[in-house]
């Protein structure tokens, strides 16, 4: 049989690849989550949106003409037809809704192929993943009543987009910076991430800080150096490094509608309140809350979020930060266990509901999963919550051992403190043995590193 033979650059000069799910898929989480049928999208919405648009008079003018692999009508393997279109056609359109694979896959691979030409789509408020999040991801509706401007969304962006042409791939972009300061940036983030693999985290700061030097307008080698001085709790360094960082992402975004930097909001917000909040007991909320807001499916944000309003003593407002937490993350084992201390302490009473009792069960997995790992995974923490699952759970003896443990690989007083910080939020709280007994073993070990640390 003879080979398939590729179409000639010709047949793809019209041509609108459009990157997206195939049928219906599961989209968002918890009790946000819902189905799409992509099929609809992409027949309502991009279809006649792409349909709309006139190539420039300098290509022949004509009309767009949008394509998805699936659709094509002629023999031949699916996955050549996909690499053609990735590879040359004219533009392409990647919907990141559903957060898929196959669809990153395919965007990524478009990005390394050409620096111009791709526009990336999302129903709101869909997440936009840290790699891509500098380069603007245009909110779409399929409500019936959104429809028609979504529908002229799509051709504006594409119109406005053939015309100008700029670079939107933030691999080129990349690439292009590097070339612009010769080789020795590649090499420092090369040298950096090496560090970081060999765990010397004070080489790879060095390192960060001297590509933030070599590539001025990159706020990522900013945020990347903030970890460090975040580990010997430097809170002013942290803070100026991610306020550098946030500066230079207003200059690179200003042409967008909004900055989209959450990440580096986050890291503000927790230093920021790690530094003033004996001072000012909300002190870092305005950071988060910009974090939250830019990227509502940030679950260590709405749970960092939870922590600044917790100790303000603004309970009822982080109950709800640390619910939103847990709706997002699926029931991450940090925000669930410290929404149902709130509840509890908000009623005077311990209740566990058959739905709070399936989420604790995954969570004890996820929990047992890290503490037997060789060696143990974020540590002291995941013995902490594990022993605060299994005291929920009704084993008491199995939760004051788990602790024990975790006591015994405690450093620094404040870690004992900080779970102790947590049990006290149950202590009026009734129909819950253990408690009392869990808690003063946290406060002995407190105490007892204290003293060391005062010794020495």
């Amino acid at each position: 049989m003879p080979e398939a033979r590729s179409r000639s650059a010709a047949d793809f000069r019209d041509v609108c690849f459009v990157i997206m799910p195939f049928g219906t898929k599961k989209v968002g989480t918890g009790i946000r989550s819902r189905k799409v049928d992509f099929d609809k999208v992409y027949d309502t919405i991009f279809v006649p949106g792409i349909s709309a648009v006139t190539l420039p008079a300098s290509e022949g003018g004509g009309k767009l003409r949008p394509v998805r692999t699936d659709r094509d009508f002629f023999s031949g393997h699916i996955s050549q037809a996909m690499f053609e279109y990735i590879e040359y056609a004219r533009y392409a359109v990647a919907d990141i809704t559903a957060v898929n694979a196959n669809v990153f896959y395919e965007l990524g691979a478009r990005h390394r192929a050409h620096e111009s030409g791709t526009a990336i789509f999302r129903q709101d408020p869909a997440p936009i993943p840290f790699d891509i999040n500098q380069i603007k991801a245009f909110p779409y509706t399929i409500q019936p009543q959104g429809v028609e401007k979504s529908k002229e969304l799509v051709r504006k962006v594409l119109t406005e987009s053939l015309v100008e042409n700029a670079w939107d791939s933030p691999i080129m972009l990349a690439l292009r910076a590097q070339r612009k300061v010769g080789g020795r940036l590649q090499d420092v983030l090369r040298d950096a991430e090496n560090a970081l693999r060999d765990g010397d985290f004070e080489q790879a700061h060095e390192l960060w800080l001297e590509a933030a030097a070599l590539d001025p307008d990159n706020p990522r080698h900013d945020l990347k150096a903030s970890a460090f001085p975040k580990t010997k709790g430097d809170w002013d360094s942290v803070i100026g490094l991610v306020q550098s960082a946030l500066a230079k992402e207003a200059r690179i975004g200003k042409k967008r509608d909004e900055p989209s930097y959450s990440d580096a909001y986050r890291e503000l917000g927790i230093a920021q309140n790690k530094r003033d909040r004996k001072i000012f007991a909300s002190a870092g909320e305005e950071s988060l809350r910009r974090a939250v807001h830019y990227s509502p499916t940030d679950y260590d944000a709405w749970a960092s979020l939870g922590g600044v309003l917790r100790r303000a003593d603004r309970f009822d407002d982080a109950l709800d930060a640390y619910d939103k937490a847990v709706e997002v993350s699926d029931g991450h084992p940090y925000p669930l266990l410290m929404a149902l201390k709130l509840r509890a302490r908000k009623t005077g009473t311990w209740q566990l509901t058959g739905e709070q009792g399936v989420m604790l069960g995954r969570a004890e997995g996820f929990r047992r999963a890290q503490v037997e790992n060789d060696p143990p995974i974020d540590v002291p923490w995941s013995y902490f919550d594990l022993a605060e699952i299994q005291l929920y759970l009704g084993r008491t003896d199995a939760a004051i051992a788990t602790a024990e443990t975790g006591f015994k690989l405690s450093t620094h007083d404040w870690m004992p403190g900080t779970f102790l910080s947590a049990l006290e939020l149950l202590e009026n709280v009734d129909g819950l043995p253990g408690v009392d007994a869990l808690a003063a073993r946290a406060r002995a070990r407190a105490d007892d590193l204290k003293a060391q640390a005062g010794g020495q």
